[in-house]
């Protein structure tokens, strides 16, 4: 069935010329006459079932023809290739081409197929009761009746109009109500495509982090390898020295072992020399014999001190890897950036920027406000971190409770949750309503931020000599987060590594 359309057009030739409306009538009259009157309503509904889309089974809307010949609705197509590949949805060939061309000759064959039917339902359309061609409409009952109706007892007191008024009344309506509908379609289709692109940035997301993951695995894995290879190295030069002392000693047993050879021979030969020269050189025997007998001492036995390679190994590359990580106490949370800023790979450092474009507008991030927050929020406790704000400190920082409007303008103010102060035309403000101007005249390279929870404090800092920049106080009721808001003439808002250290 889903080849016959083609085949009915490629039989009048519509592969290869375009057919216009009155000569693809004259074909659709032609195949009725050449199929006999009497069987022509036969035909007639084969033809309709032949020119049905496969999709939606329906007769076909703005038909396309692919490739293969196959043709379909176009509606029909972009819903399915929206779900897949671009291939046919029977023979499930790949599509050559992403738009397919618009088959004209079928196109107009199912029009007349449509006007056809259109005309066959209007025709011959009369009363019931009185046989008569219905011309008005009853707007008490909302049906068509015959002139007759108007004077029937069963109509009596009725409102009547002309058929083809109800008629525009009707479609009127329809068209009222159909309004509604398109802009639900149009509003679909705009989350449809955001969907789209938020599927793109995901993918985008997962591949760049999955690099960076690597990168730093890799630049740990470096570190491994050649704190194995100089241990091993070490290892392998004690072994070298041990062996080469071991040799030494080995090289003087067999000196001295060479030597009480010779003496016990010249001991043996002595002692078979006759009575008189043997006891004329007896002191001079027994004194070598007494030199050869000395106790040569112990001998050195240079072992591998295996303690000393093994010893807390791992906890001593660790504490050696401290040298390579920084430890920062938070990181930034992308998923709530402003669109215009651009955050470093390790999430330590803010800077504005013109990217903006494939960002989904996600629900946690700020707009218009440019503004980003910290990944980890706080409930208890003390918390601080530090702020390198460089020699263009133009920007904001604070907290932020985590229930912040995030869309559209408001007050960065306490009363909407943000505790902050802000450096601007070099004099610094604290985030209240209105701001109130600090009396602050140093320009610090940074600025520490220190939250107590419990006592309900937001403390601003010069961490080179301590001097207290401002204080907010309030009654915490829900998580706290860091908030960062860099302007576009200033230097990237830097969160500042801590020194670890490791205490026995």
């Amino acid at each position: 069935m889903s080849g016959s359309p083609g085949v009915f057009v490629r039989a009048r030739g519509c592969n290869k010329e375009v057919l216009s409306e009155s000569e693809s009538e004259s074909a659709l009259r032609s195949v009725l006459l050449e199929s006999g009157a009497p069987g022509s309503g036969a035909v007639m509904a084969s033809l309709e079932e032949e020119v049905q889309c496969t999709v939606c089974c329906d007769i076909f809307t703005e038909p396309v023809l692919l490739s293969c010949s196959h043709s379909f609705c176009r509606k029909c197509l972009q819903q399915v290739w929206s779900k897949g590949r671009p291939e046919c949805p029977l023979c499930r060939r790949r599509s050559s081409k992403e738009f397919p061309p618009l088959n004209l000759a079928l196109k107009h064959v199912c029009d007349l197929l449509r006007k056809r039917e259109v005309k066959r339902l209007n025709a011959g359309v009369n009363c019931d009761l009185h046989q008569e061609t219905l011309c008005l409409f009853c707007r008490n009952d909302q049906r068509p009746v015959c002139v007759s109706c108007v004077s029937s007892t069963k109509h009596k007191g009725h409102e009547f109009c002309r058929l083809t008024e109800a008629v525009q009344e009707k479609r009127d309506e329809l068209e009222a109500a159909l309004h509604p509908l398109k802009e639900k379609v149009e509003n679909l289709e705009k989350i449809q495509h955001i969907c789209t692109s938020t599927a793109k940035y995901i993918k985008s997301q997962a591949d760049n982090t999955e690099a960076q993951i690597k990168q730093e695995f890799a630049k740990l894995h470096s570190f491994l390898r050649k704190e194995e290879a100089e241990r091993i190295a070490k290892l392998r030069q004690e072994e070298e020295q041990k062996s080469q002392t071991l040799q030494e000693t080995m090289q003087t047993i067999n000196r001295k072992l060479e030597s009480l050879s010779e003496t016990i021979k010249t001991l043996e030969y002595k002692m078979k020399t006759e009575d008189v020269p043997f006891l004329q050189s007896f002191s001079q025997t027994k004194t070598m014999v007494q030199d050869t007998l000395q106790d040569p001492g112990d001998t050195p036995v240079p072992l591998i001190d295996v303690a000393k390679h093994l010893n807390v190994l791992k906890y001593q590359v660790w504490e050696k890897m401290l040298g390579i990580v920084q430890y920062v106490p938070l990181c930034l949370d992308p998923l709530s950036a402003h669109a215009q800023l651009s955050l470093s790979e390790e999430l330590t450092s803010v800077s504005y920027s013109h990217r903006g474009k494939g960002i989904p507008g996600n629900p946690e991030r700020f707009d218009p406000y440019v503004f980003v927050l910290g990944a980890e929020g706080y409930d208890g406790g003390t918390h601080s971190w530090e702020v390198e704000v460089g020699n263009k400190a133009n920007c904001r920082i604070g907290v932020a409770r985590g229930s912040v409007q995030r869309k559209g303008h408001f007050s960065v103010c306490p009363k909407e949750g943000l505790y902050t102060i802000v450096f601007r035309k070099r004099e610094f403000h604290a985030g209240t309503f209105p701001e109130t101007r600090l009396d602050f005249k140093k320009k610090p390279q940074r600025i520490k931020v220190c939250l107590s929870y419990d006592k309900g404090e937001v403390t601003f800092t010069d961490p080179s000599d301590g001097t207290v920049i401002y204080i907010f106080k309030d009654t915490f009721t829900e998580r706290l987060y860091p908030l960062f808001g860099p302007a576009k003439d200033s230097a990237p808002l830097r969160i500042c590594p801590m020194t670890v250290s490791v205490s026995y």
